[in-house]
């Protein structure tokens, strides 16, 4: 996840290391840290792979130097590689997709309404098989647990529907939107198109 929060970064404009990793540490947080020791050696590979640039900056009287990156084209289809990876990290995609949200600007509409499909699906997915395996304990003996712990499981259960319920209907919420706009877009396109 971080080579994707890089590169959205950078997609938006040249940034010093330090405000790459505050914003890592801000996504990561609260209680989890990337130190320098591991942002800086990811820079350095990004550049090496040809996806970041790095330039210096005086930014002191002092003649204290920092270090400016930004985004090459091979780091732009990078970008948009990450963006619509649908497969890897699956236990963490569901951080993934936030971070997702906040660079999906960066993308043309059919590339959002992709994501956002796949997403909406994702999460649905989770509702089915949570809601069939919390009925299915929740009617069950097999498991040799109590009806008090039966109950506390089912708690859970119901909450993760819940949550992950949210999860689909926020992103469905976003895809209307991308599919309303593209209703109204289309025809002014159409129109513009045969010269």
């Amino acid at each position: 996840m971080y080579e994707l929060i890089i590169l959205s970064l950078l997609i938006r404009g040249a940034t010093h290391g330090y405000v790459i990793a505050g914003v890592i540490n801000d996504v990561i947080g609260p209680f989890a840290r990337a130190s320098n020791s591991r942002i800086y050696p990811l820079l350095a590979r990004l550049e090496d792979q040809g996806l970041i640039s790095m330039h210096e900056e005086a930014t002191s009287e002092g003649g204290r130097v920092s270090r400016a990156f930004s985004i090459t084209s091979a780091g732009r289809v990078r970008f948009r590689e990450l963006m619509l990876d649908q497969s890897s990290s699956p236990r963490e995609y569901r951080d993934t997709f936030a971070f997702k949200v906040t660079a999906l600007d960066q993308l043309d509409r059919e590339d959002r309404i992709q994501i956002l499909e796949h997403y909406i699906e994702f999460a649905r997915a989770h509702v089915r098989h949570l809601t069939r395996e919390g009925n299915d304990l929740a009617g069950s003996t097999s498991y040799g647990h109590s009806e008090a712990q039966r109950a506390q499981f089912s708690s859970v259960f119901n909450h993760l529907v819940a949550l992950w319920q949210r999860e689909a209907d926020w992103a469905t919420g976003m895809l209307d939107g991308e599919r309303a706009a593209r209703k109204t877009t289309k025809p002014a396109q159409a129109r513009r198109s045969p010269r």
